[in-house]
């Protein structure tokens, strides 16, 4: 007993001393945080913002193609009867009055104008304070994204006396009842929790306190351990002798992680608000502040964007609890509970362009180095409503594909896709989507993928054989040159090869023109072989295509790999008078205080003459009008408009680019691993070009101007000579000065009377 009675105190003892010993360290763990432990403020670590471009007001813009409406309300302007502030706008069936707000990276003023409308046109930008015309003004450029640190974020900081007291109350409710009673602690809560986890077998109730959740946020890991648990207690214990309750709940209503907007991670109530419904808090209805609330709990599993029901049943738990605390009348908790939840979140991922924004980031480290100062401001050259409009069209246009050929559905990785719209004369990129959903996806196919180019080649071989029948001494091609589409045999090397055309058929001596209208492949090769592949793959490298580039003829049908934004750019470069410009998605980076830090330079080549381009571009709208891309105008499409389909051998890729005088767009679909899709460039590819193209290319655009040096004769397409009376089929064809044929039909005859007019200059 008396051994037994020491054994007792000495365990005692022993128990009593590690109580201590724990007691002291806990002490001395709080001690050190009540000096290191700090709440975040609103100034602290300010976030890189990225802004996409500004939209210009000028005459001649059109309202409704434009998508001017869609411009302001994505800035948040508001539709008023009388315009008095800026930010206000007013319609009437003239015009439009629009109070345009300072822009401070510009250091330009507030300004009152008035659009003028004609016809569905901006006539005329009258300043309102001075009666006199503008050339242009500028809208502000919206705000896309920002980064703290690794993580995509902006979390703007709303100060405790900005928040609405029923978000407060809402919170609170859900969250934290006896929040401004209790010392960073609840007993209560945890005694509830406990009883409700041991009665159910499980953990399904937290009695964690508002203080100790930011505690866990702000300085530990989520790891569930006894060790954190402890650290968080000591830090709420801290929290609430050195903070304010005001405090406190600021930080924790403007730190808590509330899901995901595409590759944006939500932080904070007043960016919920806006990614979730486009709005400032104050203006929130009571059960959209219900959602908000709810999602604290679990921003994934309720998240309106991945699970629409349970999103609905956690707010509407949210509004019960309300109703129950006298906090919502009868009426307004049933007629909040009965009204759909509707989120603005669809719009806001595609505006964000998470692809663009990654292409972005990486061309700035590129050109300053990983150091990028604090708060510093990025103006990029996207424009937010054409991202949008390409994001919708390949999203539904790959839908569309999968509804009607539902074999495309089968197998592990889904269908994919990219779209690229570059400014030709610029290389800014306007739009920029990568793949269906970056959430499951963060590889860019409009940068990273590199696939064969297939028939997109075609077009600059011949303009290889343009550049020959310019140089003297050389015999090159033109339009109206004769190239034989019949049987042939190449030399290659391991074995011989015949390459054949996608209908297996020959069509005899066929034009360059009518060739590349119909994309046949023997007239092609043939064209490569006459001009020499050094000079075609000279042509290729000239237009800024990088990859490997053998010099073998499989070549000229595009065996060779490309990215989207390569391919896209080199057609950018017939668009614009055969200035190549290196695709470019940044104007500029400025610290907060305006001083701008790096612009990049902008890398402008004349990669071949603008006759020469044009002679292309002449033939390319031949391929929209008569050839293999008549689908565009069978869509609807109208307009000047040159492009080109692709399709790989074994149909793997699909593709089609076209451009007008002002815009280039790229379209590729395929499978990630090169499965093969069946499809043809014509029948994948070109409705989601079409789908985009018909919301940016206006049916009075301008057409191509020819430059000087281009002359057009008749000719007969069946001998490529000029055409005579007696000539059965005459089409006019565009020829450099010089290299235009000089013999009559010596197949049909006649002629008498075209070589005196000719012969005396009638």
């Amino acid at each position: 007993m008396r051994l037994h009675g020491r054994w007792m105190k000495w365990t005692m003892g022993g128990v009593g001393a590690l109580l201590g010993l724990a007691c002291l360290t806990l002490l001395g763990y709080g001690a050190m945080l009540a000096t290191t432990l700090a709440l975040p403020k609103s100034d602290e670590h300010p976030p890189l913002l990225i802004y996409g471009a500004p939209f210009l007001l000028k005459p001649g813009v059109h309202v409704a193609e434009s998508g001017l409406l869609d411009r302001l309300h994505r800035l948040g302007y508001q539709e008023v009867l009388t315009v008095q502030a800026p930010g206000d706008y007013a319609t009437d069936p003239t015009g439009f009055d629009l109070y345009i707000r300072a822009q401070e990276d510009t250091h330009s003023p507030a300004r009152h104008v008035r659009l003028d409308v004609a016809d569905g046109v901006i006539a005329n930008v009258l300043s309102v304070q001075e009666e006199e015309s503008l050339p242009f003004v500028l809208l502000e450029p919206p705000l896309l994204s920002g980064m703290r640190g690794s993580s995509r974020q902006l979390r703007e900081w709303i100060p405790y006396r900005q928040i609405p007291p029923v978000l407060i109350k809402t919170v609170l409710a859900v969250e934290d009842r006896r929040f401004f009673s209790h010392y960073g602690i609840d007993p209560v809560a945890v005694g509830r929790a406990l009883w409700a986890n041991v009665t159910r077998g499980g953990v399904v109730q937290g009695g964690s306190t508002i203080t100790q959740q930011l505690a866990k946020n702000l300085f530990y890991s989520p790891q569930r351990t006894m060790e954190r648990k402890l650290r968080e207690v000591v830090a709420a214990l801290v929290m609430e002798c050195k903070y304010r309750k005001e405090e406190i709940l600021e930080s924790y209503l403007n730190e808590i992680y509330l899901g995901q907007a595409g590759s944006v991670s939500i932080y904070g109530v007043g960016e919920a608000a806006h990614r979730y419904f486009g709005k400032p808090l104050d203006a929130l209805s009571v059960e959209e502040i219900a959602l908000i609330a709810g999602l604290i709990k679990g921003p994934n599993a309720y998240s309106p964007t991945k699970n629409l029901e349970q999103a609905t049943q956690r707010r509407n738990v949210v509004l019960r609890r309300l109703h129950e605390e006298g906090l919502l009348s009868d009426e307004a908790w049933v007629q909040a509970v009965n009204r759909p939840v509707q989120v603005a979140l669809p719009q806001d991922v595609l505006t964000d362009a998470p692809y663009f924004v990654d292409y972005l980031l990486r061309q700035v480290e590129e050109g300053m180095g990983p150091g990028v100062p604090e708060g510093a401001r990025l103006y990029s050259t996207l424009d937010a409503h054409v991202q949008q409009l390409a994001a919708e069209a390949l999203l539904n246009g790959l839908a569309k594909l999968e509804r009607t050929y539902p074999a495309l559905t089968q197998g592990e990785a889904p269908l994919q896709g990219a779209v690229l719209v570059l400014e030709a004369r610029t290389g800014h990129v306007l739009a920029m989507v990568g793949g269906r959903d970056y959430r499951t996806s963060q590889f860019n196919r409009a940068v990273q993928a590199r696939r064969q180019a297939g028939s997109l080649f075609k077009p600059f071989v011949y303009l290889a054989g343009f550049e020959a029948s310019r140089a003297a001494g050389e015999a090159g091609l033109t339009p109206a040159t004769l190239l034989a589409d019949e049987p042939v045999t190449f030399d290659a090397g391991a074995a011989p090869w015949s390459p054949q055309n996608y209908d297996r058929q020959f069509h005899g001596p066929v034009t360059v023109r009518a060739a590349l209208e119909q994309s046949l492949n023997i007239p092609a090769v043939r064209a490569a072989q006459s001009v020499g592949m050094s000079k075609f793959t000279a042509t290729l490298r000239r237009f800024g295509l990088q990859g490997a580039l053998p010099e073998n003829l499989s070549v000229a049908l595009g065996s060779a790999s490309v990215s989207l934004l390569e391919i896209t750019a080199a057609y950018g470069g017939l668009a614009d008078e055969g200035v190549v410009v290196r695709p470019v998605a940044l104007t500029r980076v400025t610290r907060d205080t305006g001083e701008t830090l790096w612009s990049p330079v902008l890398d402008r080549q004349q990669a071949t003459s603008a006759q020469e381009a044009y002679l292309l571009t002449s033939i390319l709208k031949g391929v929209v009008d008569r050839g293999t891309g008549t689908k565009v105008r069978s869509l609807g499409l109208r307009g000047p408009v040159a492009g080109k389909t692709g399709t790989t051998d074994g149909y793997h890729d699909a593709w089609f680019v076209g451009y007008t005088t002002d815009l280039v767009i790229g379209v590729w679909v395929g499978f990630d691993d090169e499965r093969p899709i069946r499809l043809t460039g014509s029948q994948a590819a070109l409705p989601i070009w079409v789908a985009l193209a018909r919301h940016l290319v206006p049916e009075d655009a301008p057409d191509f101007e020819a430059p000087t040096g281009i002359i057009s004769r008749t000719i007969d397409p069946r001998t490529g000579q000029l055409a005579t009376s007696q000539c059965p089929e005459r089409v006019t064809e565009v020829f450099i000065e010089g290299t235009e044929p000089t013999v009559f039909c010596e197949v049909h005859g006649g002629g008498l009377w075209e070589r005196l007019k000719q012969t005396f200059g009638f």
